[in-house]
């Protein structure tokens, strides 16, 4: 053991201590030395186990002491933290909610489903020790609200408590606040549903008992909770639906499962679909600098408002899409001007260039005295050659199909195509794009990823609360609807009556998914299969 003063050159240290005349002399050791010496006679380490020194003064094992929190190390990608022994004793069924824990560990094997081997990781315990993961999968919990699945659950065997990892909670868009010797965990952002309240025990930590859900397989759960995830993204393919899961694109989206299956508003809906032209080498560089412009219709049949047109603005620099409903072409510059003040108030850039084809709505000697007016830049394709607006006649293409898919599938009437549209427009920018690398254009026009959680299948027969001041007591609680669409403020989804033709606007609705409406008997098509309970939620969005 060294001496607390003395340096690599004992002689030294002792010459200059006594030619300065500024330490004193040490009782244990006949040297001069600064401060109070750590040696202790007859005092044994519970540490190292040696005499002479307490655990303050022990160096010994240093670099490998236990603490309190630990983060993934990123530099490897597969060495993950246990903020607890790995000594192995008996496990019980309380799970703790450990912030410092990099991922959900736990080495009871029965516990989990979907046990996948392919697993290359080691886990640093508190101890120091590291140890082999031999797997990760799936717990199933039951809840007050139905089954609930926390995934990509460790199986470390050499592991001696069930661990909960914070972090790992708030990357599956839970939201745990912590306070007054408890822990509530809620799966919103606006903290309104509270999933449970975890109290502190006296050893300061959080335990949470499960009452586990032993399941063969999730695997056909996983495949029927993918097709309606295709469904409520307005039929996207399953590549682009994965993409946006794998890589957190967007809040609140579960697992999904890479394979295209049979659909029948798919066969309906989409026809071939030819290449994609090679995107144009310049791109704008801020939002606003270059919107694409383009006006499709007439449709064969008017909307419910009576448009027969609608007109699309596309951002170049993000990708991000607005739609307006017209019903003849010449409202086509006051629905620019509508446009132009609403996005720059929003996003604070100006429009600089417009990209639009020669079509007579475009050219109108006020249209285009007003962009001279306003330093706005036109750009306008060479007759007959649609491909130089490439970016808008595909979109456009793409929001038709999407709208076709939908009504098909629910077997909605026409006079619906407009709020087909303006929902496969919201579903879009909420979606993966070739033009922008593991983002939507929601998350590069407005800094923020997506929610999704709220997100339910078009054309869904729905029941939507009636408030207690317009109905008697003996009366239904709920009025059937159809869904078709969601509101502009994102916080409610947008109900028709079938019988009244009328729309509104509520955030308390419980949703039949697999349901369609009879037009011709006016009722219910088909019999209800219903969700897990955690599926007929109501409007909930992490946006």
């Amino acid at each position: 053991m060294g001496h607390k003063g003395d340096g690599g050159n004992k002689s030294n240290s002792s010459v200059k201590n006594e030619t300065d005349n500024t330490g004193n002399k040490c009782k244990f050791y006949d040297k001069l030395h600064y401060g109070e010496c750590w040696f202790k006679n007859k005092v044994k380490c519970h540490k190292c186990n040696k005499i002479g020194h307490i655990a303050k003064y022990c160096h010994t094992n240093k670099a490998v002491q236990q603490v309190n929190f630990a983060n993934q190390v990123e530099e490897t990608g597969n060495l993950f933290f246990a903020n607890h022994s790995g000594e192995v004793k008996k496990m019980s069924d309380e799970w703790y909610i450990d912030s410092g824990c990099s991922n959900h560990m736990t080495s009871m094997e029965d516990l989990l489903v979907d046990i996948v081997r392919e697993v290359k990781a080691k886990v640093q315990v508190g101890n120091g020790v590291l140890v082999e993961v031999a797997g990760k999968g799936t717990l199933v919990i039951e809840t007050m609200k139905g089954k609930r699945y926390i995934k990509e659950v460790m199986l470390v065997p050499s592991l001696a408590e069930n661990l909960l990892s914070v972090g790992q909670m708030t990357e599956h868009s839970y939201f745990l606040v912590f306070g007054d010797h408890k822990v509530d965990i809620f799966d919103d952002s606006s903290l309104s549903n509270m999933v449970v309240s975890v109290k502190q025990k006296g050893n300061r930590c959080f335990p949470l008992t499960f009452n586990t859900i032993k399941e063969v397989s999730l695997k056909t759960n996983v495949q029927e909770c993918s097709k309606i995830w295709h469904k409520r993204f307005g039929h996207l393919n399953f590549r682009s639906l994965k993409l946006l899961q794998s890589q957190a694109m967007v809040l609140g989206l579960p697992e999904i499962q890479n394979g295209e299956v049979l659909c029948h508003g798919c066969i309906l809906g989409k026809g071939h679909r030819e290449p994609f032209p090679k995107e144009s080498k310049w791109r704008a560089k801020e939002p606003l600098e270059l919107i694409h412009l383009d006006l499709c219709g007439p449709m064969q049949i008017a909307s419910l408002g009576g448009n027969k047109y609608f007109i699309t603005f596309i951002d170049d620099f993000s990708r991000m899409c607005w739609v307006y409903f017209l019903r003849n072409k010449s409202e086509t510059f006051h629905v620019f001007k509508k446009f132009k003040v609403m996005v720059e108030f929003q996003s604070r850039y100006h429009v600089k260039r417009l990209r639009t084809d020669r079509g007579g709505e475009y050219i109108s000697a006020d249209f285009l005295q007003f962009c001279e007016n306003l330093g706005i830049e036109r750009q306008l394709t060479v007759a007959h050659s649609p491909q130089q607006n490439g970016v808008a006649e595909r979109k456009n293409r793409t929001i038709i199909e999407m709208a076709k898919c939908m009504i098909h599938d629910k077997e909605l009437p026409y006079t619906l195509w407009c709020e087909a549209v303006n929902t496969s427009v919201y579903l879009l920018n909420r979606s993966p794009t070739r033009a922008l690398e593991n983002t939507t254009p929601f998350e590069k026009f407005n800094g923020r990823k997506p929610g999704v959680k709220h997100l339910k299948v078009f054309g869904s027969v729905c029941y939507s609360l009636i408030p207690g001041k317009l109905r008697q007591k003996l009366e239904a609680t709920s009025a059937i609807g159809v869904f078709i669409g969601y509101g502009t403020c994102e916080k409610g989804y947008r109900i028709l009556n079938p019988a009244t033709q009328k729309v509104l606007l509520s955030r308390d609705v419980v949703f039949d998914e697999h349901g369609k409406w009879d037009w011709e008997q006016h009722k219910v098509k088909e019999i209800c299969i219903p969700l897990p309970v955690d599926e007929l939620s109501d409007m909930r969005t992490t946006e």
